[in-house]
């Protein structure tokens, strides 16, 4: 474990130096949030209303989600990528140090940097719209919304790490990696609510994974969802699949990356 901890305190480090950029992409995201609430607020003042939500409801909704966004979606690939493609990932193959854990430890220390700038927006929102933010009513609540965020940390980060390793097998995969992003983003529940598609969509959505990532971390925290056990176990069961898959891929492109003399 020490050596872990190294590598998170030297990660923790290096981000403080590029504190600027992280502060700019949150009040930038923070941004576009706000604009979304006014949107819905708007929408709800003209006597509409979408599905089982009220008005707080999807305040709170899109405010977790900005939450969800920053600290759970992972994105460590982008580097992760250009390491491959550019043959510095084998650096890490002389290391006593297994690469699906180093790269885990990188994303969680740059997430505690960002936790702290996210509690700034947070405080930001509430102050304008604390009127609209809804709290759990049930003390458990705040457990089962905590174990469902360490879930979602975690199959993100396997997500990601697995579209990072097809570099070794595709060329142009920054442009796949694009756009699986936003497919995911969909998917999750980032942009809308999954119960708000259409009924015939959120048959396809729900055999997916992605909802783990967003939507059931927030139905969780909105005590929407019902079936809490049954789901728990269908995350975890999706985060033993793509630790299993991460580490075959993984395998099979050191193997490729040996063979073309990388």
């Amino acid at each position: 474990m020490k050596k872990y901890l190294t590598i998170f305190r030297i990660n923790w480090q290096n981000s403080l130096q590029y504190r600027a950029s992280t502060v700019i992409y949150i009040l930038g995201y923070g941004l576009f949030i706000s604009v979304l609430l006014y949107l819905w607020i708007s929408v709800y003042q003209d006597g509409h209303k979408m599905g089982n939500y009220s008005v707080s409801d999807l305040m709170t909704y899109y405010v977790l989600q900005l939450v969800m966004n920053t600290l759970i979606l992972s994105y460590i690939s982008w580097n992760l990528i250009d390491l491959i493609r550019e043959g510095f990932f084998s650096n890490f193959l002389v290391k006593p140090i297994d690469s699906l854990f180093y790269w885990f430890t990188i994303n969680v220390s740059s997430k505690l940097l960002e936790a702290i700038y996210i509690s700034i927006t947070l405080g930001g929102l509430y102050f304008f719209l604390g009127d609209y933010f809804l709290f759990p009513r049930h003390l458990a609540t705040y457990f089962y919304f905590s174990g469902s965020l360490l879930l979602a940390l975690i199959l993100a980060f396997l997500l990601d790490f697995c579209i990072a390793l097809i570099a070794f097998w595709l060329i142009q995969v920054r442009v796949f990696k694009f756009m699986l992003q936003y497919l995911i983003f969909f998917f999750a529940g980032a942009i809308l609510p999954l119960d708000l598609f259409p009924a015939w969509l959120q048959g396809f959505v729900h055999l997916l994974p992605f909802q783990y990532i967003v939507f059931f971390p927030i139905q969780v925290y909105l005590e929407k969802e019902t079936v809490l056990a049954a789901n728990f176990a269908a995350a975890l069961t999706w985060i033993l699949f793509f630790y299993g898959l991460a580490k075959i891929m993984l395998a099979k492109g050191i193997k490729k990356n040996e063979a073309a003399g990388g």
